[in-house]
């Protein structure tokens, strides 16, 4: 999807009228927005400065006013079943660690501010290597002989 059918995508439901009125903008600032292919929108200029800036902090506030997370998919390097495999005990480490800060956080029945931030560094490992595993699942590198030989692992 591009940048401007998100913005008729989104402009869809609440309407163009109301979002422009939201904006202090004319329905006309938006159409020309949507429809102008000779013109860059502001969507397009938000992800330019993003990465003309190459850091995502940007993109990562505007998700926390929107009461979100910015999750940055990772690089899917994988090109064989031994690697993928490799990444299980990984995910499972990771998954004990992000377990491990809560419990330790939850010792005195209170999370602190900096606690909160170890859990979420741990979180966003866990959902970053996550990403990684269905990415390779979806893009093939994930064979029968993997699943059959993680199986056989797990059943041990």
């Amino acid at each position: 999807m591009n940048s401007k059918a998100a913005m008729k995508e989104a402009c869809q439901q609440a309407g163009v009228k109301t979002v422009a009125e939201s904006l202090g903008l004319s329905p006309t600032a938006i159409y020309n927005q949507i429809n102008d292919n000779h013109k860059t929108d502001i969507l397009q200029k938000f992800v330019d400065f993003t990465s003309a800036c190459e850091d995502d902090t940007p993109i990562r506030w505007a998700c926390e006013e929107l009461n979100g997370v910015f999750i940055k998919n990772p690089q899917v390097t994988v090109k064989n079943d031994k690697k993928v495999y490799d990444c299980v005990p990984q995910v499972l480490k990771e998954f004990s660690d992000v377990i491990r800060e809560i419990g330790t956080a939850m010792a005195d029945d209170r999370i602190s501010a900096e606690e909160a931030v170890k859990i979420r560094k741990e979180w966003e490992e866990l959902k970053t290597l996550l990403e990684s595993f269905v990415l390779a699942a979806e893009f093939g590198y994930i064979k029968e002989s993997l699943i059959e030989k993680l199986n056989a692992r797990l059943s041990d």
